[in-house]
């Protein structure tokens, strides 16, 4: 199952689709099945009302529950963890249903069947989540040697949510050796991954092809990277690939609808934020200790430079000095910069940028020329992340943290050619989501 082009491990999966059923068409149904029962005057209208009023109530629930990881494999595993969690969501829940009634009077009925059923909810909740974790993990044969055989046997380490375990790393040549007998196939290996299919032999494609029509699940090393981790490997990525893809579409249908989700999103923040804009700004001017607002240059869209503004948070710098990477400028962050950095506060002036078309709301964040220069050279593909807007965030700053090394910048790269292989509104709502989440807990600041 995938969601905005990101694949979610199944069990994931399945506890998204259960919440769905259960959360937003199951409990709404038994509420308002007994009132239709019960009076069957009541108005068609006022029914259909107040179904889809708790239906609203339930998606918000799977909203609450993403924000406190309980789609999270991970946290699920520990059940002191999850029945935390559990709590703490339907705590949140019923605040939120308070706030409604306090606000919105229509809401009182709502609220009360929310409390009579929440036990039946917890429970629910509780048992999906045990009931997603798999006794035993898929046993995988990795086709492949040397360093990316390593690789994706480390990143199946790293990934216990999608629940596999390496039980066998065999060359290529020794394929058939290692999947001899009928009872080999059917019962050692669940799921075979092979590192080079271009490689592969006639006589391995062969019984690769007995395997899948036996039932085996087969995949692709790079499939099963970019699934598991969101990354695109750019050392193993060519030109051929991207050209002749279904992916890395960036047609005028996309760019258009993105501009104007930007103009709509971005107009109705910079209202909304305005006092804390105002706010900010009166207490970075106070400080007297430089300019309220930073502008900088950056590269844009197809590599065309632009002038980037925020709020300043870091103490200034004389004319002739060039900055580096963020993670490396620690030292000149103010006091008052810290905060405004940990919650991302300082990147709201940018919405102007995005009024002005120069940035997006979503993207690849924009790089000093100097730095895009030097990374050029260094790390292949980099030039094809300016094929898309820069933005205020994006995939790679929900999924890792500031790179202050050229390795670290290739890491970033990976993500971001992730975003620009499967850019679309979905994506950019998805790590919209992600984003504020991030911020509430002040996540990957430096």
């Amino acid at each position: 199952m995938k969601i905005c082009g990101k694949a979610l491990p199944p069990r994931a999966a399945l506890l998204l689709s259960l919440d769905f059923v259960v959360l937003v068409i199951v409990a709404p149904l038994l509420f308002v099945l007994p009132l239709v029962a019960g009076s069957s005057g009541k108005p068609t209208g006022s029914v259909l009302l107040g179904l889809l009023r708790l239906m609203l109530v339930g998606i918000v629930c799977q909203v609450i529950f993403y924000y406190h990881d309980l789609y999270n494999l991970q946290t699920v595993r520990i059940p002191r963890t999850t029945i935390v969690q559990v709590l703490r969501a339907f705590a949140l829940l019923f605040l939120l249903l308070a706030a409604g009634v306090f606000l919105l009077p229509w809401l009182t009925p709502v609220l009360s069947k929310v409390l009579l059923f929440a036990s039946f909810l917890a429970v629910v909740t509780l048992v999906s989540r045990r009931l997603a974790l798999p006794r035993n993990r898929q046993r995988v044969l990795v086709v492949g040697a040397g360093d990316e055989a390593a690789e994706l046997q480390a990143i199946v380490l790293s990934s216990p949510e999608w629940n596999m375990e390496v039980a066998e790393i065999t060359p290529p040549a020794m394929l058939t050796k290692a999947l001899q007998g009928e009872k080999r196939v059917s019962e050692g290996f669940e799921r075979i991954i092979v590192t080079n299919v271009k490689a592969q032999s006639d006589d391995n494609l062969e019984t690769l092809l007995s395997c899948k029509m036996a039932g085996m699940e087969i995949e692709d090393a790079q499939a099963f990277f970019e699934n598991a981790t969101g990354r695109v490997r750019v050392d193993h990525l060519s030109a051929e690939q991207c050209i002749f893809s279904d992916r890395y579409s960036n047609r005028i249908g996309k760019r258009f609808a993105k501009r104007i989700f930007d103009l709509l999103v971005a107009g109705m923040l910079l209202v909304a934020t305005s006092p804390v804009v105002l706010i900010v700004a009166l207490v970075v001017y106070l400080q007297q200790d430089g300019p309220v607002f930073y502008r900088q240059q950056r590269i844009g869209l197809f590599g065309k430079p632009f002038s980037i503004l925020k709020f300043r948070t870091m103490s200034p710098v004389t004319s002739v000095q060039k900055t580096g990477w963020a993670g490396n400028e620690t030292h000149r962050i103010t006091r008052l910069g810290k905060h405004l950095r940990k919650y991302r506060i300082d990147e709201l002036p940018q919405l102007v940028n995005v009024l002005r078309g120069e940035m997006s709301l979503i993207g690849p964040r924009p790089e000093q020329p100097h730095l895009c220069e030097v990374l050029e050279q260094h790390v292949p593909f980099y030039k094809h992340r300016h094929s898309v807007p820069p933005g205020l965030t994006g995939w790679a700053q929900v999924r890792y943290h500031y790179g202050s090394t050229i390795e670290e910048s290739k890491r970033k790269l990976e993500y971001d050619l992730f975003y620009v292989k499967h850019l679309s509104l979905w994506l950019d709502c998805a790590i919209a989501l992600e984003t504020v989440k991030v911020v509430l807990v002040g996540r990957g600041a430096v």
